[in-house]
């Protein structure tokens, strides 16, 4: 069994520091999930690893795709175990960091495609729409007990989507995850996950300030040099947080005071949304990443995922 540890939470936490802290007490190789990491020439705006914290510890699914290229879950996940296992083999810990939410559920759990007619997810839907949240919950319980106990009772959206799978499958949703985490490309990996979160205040602080460093460290220089060799504003990665702002600054005179601001508003509303993703996660353990202690914890974690992972 391969152990890997996983560091997740919102932009500008600190996960990067701590993948990189961890790695070099633990002896671990980091693994980027981040969607927009993966991609070639988008380096200032992505806040990539700089080329010495590289040298100092290998990180992959960095710079693997043209920013022409579309970016999905899937294959991303299935490139996240393979670096996985070749990091296994090396004696090396796995480090995943990041905080695309999506990513790392479908690295650590899997996705699963279940085909289901239109036409009998429209009728679930009707039938569903005018029920009780507590209503639903009951009738999850009473088929899926496993999926009731895990989803916030709150969370509307994932207890109709337990109770469609089952009453449209016949099966958990469960079920179709374990059969999805046992397949050959994704078996034998346990994933210990640690998260890191601050006080509104302060990581809106921190954006603001990574932010303006990224415009100091030239990232409109960055856009301009992407934009004079042939990118297409349009393309999948130039469609990342920050990219399409610059780009109207560079092609329509948008002030860059302007441009700044709503980068900044449009990163604190990003994070947010990644908060309430990542607080409906289950086994994460959480830390303030603006105590001291945080990253010695977060060792010890790593010690002990390391030295589990030939279990």
């Amino acid at each position: 069994m391969i152990t890997a540890l996983v560091i997740l939470g919102p932009t500008a936490c600190g996960k990067s520091a701590a993948a990189m802290h961890a790695a070099a007490r633990c002896g671990g190789e980091i693994v980027s999930v981040d969607s927009r990491q993966a991609y070639r020439s988008l380096d200032i705006g992505t806040a990539k690893p700089t080329a010495e914290e590289r040298r100092a510890v290998p990180h992959h699914l960095i710079d693997i795709l043209d920013p022409s290229e579309k970016c999905d879950a899937a294959s991303f996940a299935r490139r996240a175990h393979e670096a996985i296992r070749a990091i296994a083999r090396r004696g090396s810990l796995p480090i995943l960091a990041g905080g695309s939410g999506l990513y790392i559920r479908a690295v650590c759990d899997g996705l699963f495609d279940i085909s289901l007619s239109p036409a009998d997810r429209t009728a679930f839907a009707t039938s569903a729409k005018d029920v009780s949240d507590e209503e639903l919950r009951r009738r999850l319980a009473a088929v899926d007990p496993e999926s009731a106990r895990r989803i916030h009772p709150n969370d509307r959206y994932r207890i109709v989507r337990a109770l469609e799978v089952f009453e449209l499958t016949g099966m958990p949703i469960g079920e179709h995850l374990k059969r999805s985490a046992s397949a050959p490309d994704r078996g034998g990996v346990r994933f210990v996950r640690v998260g890191l979160e601050l006080p509104r205040v302060e990581l809106h602080r921190r954006i603001d300030a990574r932010t303006a460093a990224m415009f100091e460290r030239g990232w409109v220089g960055e856009v301009r040099a992407l934009l004079e060799a042939g990118a297409d504003p349009d393309w999948p990665g130039m469609k990342t947080l920050g990219y399409p702002q610059i780009v109207s600054h560079l092609l329509e005179d948008v002030p860059i005071e302007e441009t700044a601001k709503r980068i900044r508003e449009l990163t604190h509303q990003y994070a947010k949304r990644q908060i309430t993703w990542f607080k409906k996660e289950i086994d994460v353990v959480w830390f303030r990443a603006d105590e001291g202690a945080a990253l010695e914890r977060i060792v010890h974690i790593a010690r002990g995922a390391r030295q589990a992972k030939g279990d």
